[in-house]
């Protein structure tokens, strides 16, 4: 029985004597703690559904996810917020860098950025944790692709300062930042019932057995562009071209989970960006080869979803995946397959 699983059945012999729990959100400086954004008054499990950790004090656990879309440009670091995201989603865009999607559930930024343009998969990648999309500007079939998907579209021109320009008055692309606390508020305003994430979809717990010592993963989305990320201490570390890649407060950015996940990736004879580049298409449903990368080993298995996007991920004898509590980056790293290539190499040194 892993620990999160013994951590749930004390949770629930223990509300059977005591009933009623206070929530609200983790306050930020100078604003009020309301619960506007308070979902189902359902009971849960007492940890974090993407995280495995205790709330912090005064965090609801019945209260919706937020993502933030936040960019990848050398001009854009070092980002705000990333460090603080429940799970960190990369993914390829048009020319072969790539873009963030931040999650944020148990934690909140106030200012998480540089916030870019949305992306016609983001709803694919969003939907099993939130339906609230955090994004700056997207083109026309974008846009109907998230209503078509029934998210709650959050954009600078209606995000009511949720989303904001640093400093004020700013016309530079990389200047759109979002406060998470706000925007889960607004999301709120906008659709009464939305749900936190699913508890099931992330176990954590002891590691999977089977793996093998691993010192460095390295990820290319392009030829050009190696992202790497090497187990230092108590946490894999993220480098790229061999530079650590830090958060705006200084520190370098690390994760107890790197989840890569092999997909198919062709370009689009739909969307192109300004350049006349072709925007990737990732498939999300299917079942591809995957990498949980944990405590200084790497664990292959394979991840297997249907079309509701929902993945899941087991080792190569139907364990499932179980995470170390704390963060997760997930790589979503084109496979061999289709018309967008990357690569995955892993190294004992």
């Amino acid at each position: 029985m892993t620990s999160a699983t013994k951590r749930f059945l004390a949770a629930l012999l223990a509300g059977v004597l005591l009933l009623g729990a206070c929530s609200g959100d983790e306050p930020e400086p100078n604003a009020s703690n309301g619960d506007a954004e308070a979902g189902a008054e359902e009971e849960l499990p007492p940890i974090c559904p993407l995280t495995g950790e205790d709330p912090p004090k005064g965090v609801s656990l019945a209260r919706p996810a937020v993502a933030l879309k936040i960019e990848n440009s050398p001009d854009a670091r070092p980002q705000s917020g990333l460090d603080q995201a429940d799970i960190v989603y990369e993914e390829i865009v048009e020319g072969g860098v790539t873009r963030f999607m931040a999650i944020y559930h148990c934690h909140d930024v106030a200012e998480g950025g540089p916030v870019r343009s949305a992306r016609f998969d983001d709803p694919k990648i969003a939907k099993p944790f939130t339906r609230i999309l955090a994004f700056s500007g997207a083109n026309g079939i974008v846009e109907a692709e998230l209503k078509k998907q029934k998210l709650v579209s959050i954009d600078e021109k209606n995000s009511q300062g949720a989303l904001y320009r640093v400093p004020p008055g700013s016309t530079d692309i990389h200047s759109v930042f979002g406060n998470t606390l706000k925007l889960r508020r607004l999301g709120a305003k906008r659709v009464k019932k939305l749900e936190p994430p699913e508890s099931s979809f992330l176990e954590f717990g002891d590691a999977p057995g089977g793996g093998k010592p691993t010192k460095t993963v390295t990820l290319n989305f392009n030829p050009n562009n190696a992202i790497t990320w090497r187990w230092q201490g108590d946490k894999w570390m993220r480098f790229e071209d061999g530079v650590s890649f830090d958060a705006a407060g200084g520190k370098q950015i690390g994760t107890r989970n790197l989840l890569v996940q092999e997909v198919d990736v062709n370009d689009s004879n739909k969307i192109t960006d300004v350049a006349g580049n072709p925007s990737p298409e990732i498939t999300l449903d299917g079942k591809g080869r995957a990498f949980l990368s944990r405590g200084g080993e790497v664990v292959t298995g394979t991840w297997e979803a249907g079309k509701d996007g929902v993945p899941s991920f087991e080792t190569k004898k139907g364990d499932p995946f179980t995470l170390e509590v704390g963060s997760t980056w997930i790589e979503l790293i084109p496979s061999n397959k289709g018309s967008v290539k990357g690569s995955i190499k892993f190294s004992k040194k």
